[in-house]
């Protein structure tokens, strides 16, 4: 007879489903063009995908815990970040377009992320390009467009540990990874 446990928790089916995504990323066939595996130490690689002619963070892999989870769609939405993950009030100012683009979590420009330290890894995603984005091969179609990324540091499941937020310099990155750091103590 066939037991079925009908008290399972929302955890045990994320845990599960991530195991059997890491499962389906193992074969060869994510290690070669239209995807390509990307160390990010730790134990830890993204499985990059060419969208739109562009390589994309589709998957993050734990190889330590042997799970996945899907970063990015083949649409190019975020899958782990929510508009929660956003600090809006560092976005007040800019141009309505990259507003936008985060509101849909939409990551069709650059969008990268960074090696692990200590559980830990920075992601930087641009929501609007610049310029030179738009020129084709022979210097014509080049906006005045300014180049807008936001940052923010994941766990090893690509959840936010601060909220994305556009920065005036470097040295906020440091700021956002010691509070990021703090933040993943406290979620362990």
């Amino acid at each position: 007879m066939k037991e079925f446990n009908l008290f399972r928790n929302d955890k045990q089916v994320e845990e599960t489903a991530a195991h059997g995504l890491h499962k389906t990323l193992s074969v060869e066939e994510y290690t070669h063009y239209p995807y390509e595996k990307q160390s990010l130490d730790e134990d830890m690689y993204v499985i990059n995908q060419v969208i739109g002619e562009y390589w994309k963070p589709r998957y993050l892999v734990d190889e330590k815990k042997k799970t996945a989870v899907e970063f990015m769609d083949s649409w190019t939405t975020l899958q782990t970040v929510c508009a929660d993950d956003i600090d809006w009030k560092s976005l007040e100012g800019l141009p309505q377009d990259a507003i936008d683009k985060a509101k849909e979590l939409n990551a069709h420009f650059p969008t990268f992320v960074r090696g692990y330290k200590n559980g830990v890894a920075e992601v930087s995603w641009q929501i609007n390009p610049d310029g030179r984005y738009y020129m084709d091969e022979d210097g014509y179609g080049m906006t005045d467009d300014e180049e807008i990324t936001i940052y923010s540091y994941v766990d090893r499941t690509g959840n936010p540990l601060v909220k994305f937020r556009n920065i005036k310099d470097y040295g906020e990155l440091e700021e956002m990874e010691k509070e990021a750091r703090r933040n993943l103590k406290i979620r362990k």
